[in-house]
């Protein structure tokens, strides 16, 4: 069907376009429009829903700022209580205090954890560094030696 012959079937007999020729269009339309996946209500009660939740959407946002900062300042405190017990477990070694094996590989460990800490998140290590290679130095020493602290001598 040409486009000449589909004007004259939706014009009436004076040449206008017809009632029904009106309707035609726009049910043509409308199934065209119906390919389109546009749903009017999802839109609608989308906007609706939006301005439902506006105030819990601004509550939930304070809430996550808050613990934001939360975990923050607590990744600090872990951080520092870390570096506090590395150099206390350093300090006691330097002053002649012995310690078991055991005790050793769990500040190894949290020097391994803190080192780790460091690099990922690019913070400059200072005077722990001295500290973390002489607890290894002294770690060394006392396997060499076999002079940890005994169960016995405690």
């Amino acid at each position: 069907m040409s486009l000449d012959s589909i004007v004259k079937t939706l014009s009436g007999l004076d040449g206008k376009l017809s009632i029904g020729g009106v309707i035609l269009v726009v049910l043509l339309s409308l199934i065209q429009i119906s390919k389109i996946n546009w749903n009017p209500w999802d839109m609608i009660l989308g906007w609706i829903g939006s301005k439902l939740n506006s105030g819990l959407k601004k509550e939930v946002s304070e809430i996550k700022m808050v613990l934001d900062k939360h975990i923050e300042e607590s990744e600090k405190e872990k951080l520092e209580n870390t570096r506090r017990d590395i150099l206390d477990f350093c300090n006691a070694c330097m002053n002649g205090r012995k310690h078991t094996q055991e005790q050793f590989r769990f500040v190894i460990k949290q020097c391994d954890q803190y080192e780790k800490y460091i690099e990922t998140n690019n913070i400059k290590n200072g005077e722990i560094s001295s500290a973390i290679e002489e607890i290894r130095r002294l770690y060394s020493l006392c396997i060499q030696k076999n002079s940890f602290l005994k169960a016995d001598e405690q």
